[in-house]
């Protein structure tokens, strides 16, 4: 994966989980996100410091990650870092690929309702609408008819 891809990828990954965790210090950011989340922030945040646009393009992530400005600025950060230093980049690539695997998720609906998540949209009255890729079981049924 070429640099801005990975960096693209782990902006949109943790940007949510921002949101959710609220306005903190960056120091503080890392303890309140999922486990492979928070590994994820941390291990930017080692690579960061003690570079100033990169310290203050998470600051302003963290302050409002819903921003696509501050969302432009830290991609174009964490690009610069991953393009000087591979192993970080092969590092990122792992954390992405075990938050995908960790994703995964059974769910079932039975009888009239919708359900949507990560990238699928929703569907009613036994519908199912995926936007993405599909992949292990699929299980569906359909409601008893009530006469």
């Amino acid at each position: 994966m070429d640099p801005q891809t990975i960096a693209t990828t782990a902006v949109s990954v943790i940007a949510p989980y921002l949101t959710k965790a609220g306005e903190k210090a960056v120091e503080e950011v890392g303890k309140k996100l999922p486990e492979t989340v928070g590994k994820l922030w941390r291990s930017m945040q080692v690579r960061w410091s003690g570079k100033p646009a990169a310290e203050e393009a998470a600051k302003d992530l963290v302050a409002a990650p819903e921003e696509p400005d501050n969302q432009a600025a830290f991609r174009k950060e964490l690009r610069k870092l991953l393009e000087t230093d591979s192993a970080f980049a092969v590092e990122l690539v792992a954390l992405l690929h075990s938050l995908q695997h960790e994703s995964d998720a059974t769910i079932r609906n039975s009888g009239s309702g919708a359900v949507a998540t990560g990238s699928s949209v929703a569907a009613g009255a036994g519908g199912i609408a995926v936007g993405g890729n599909v992949s292990g079981s699929v299980i569906t049924s359909v409601p008893e008819r009530r006469e």
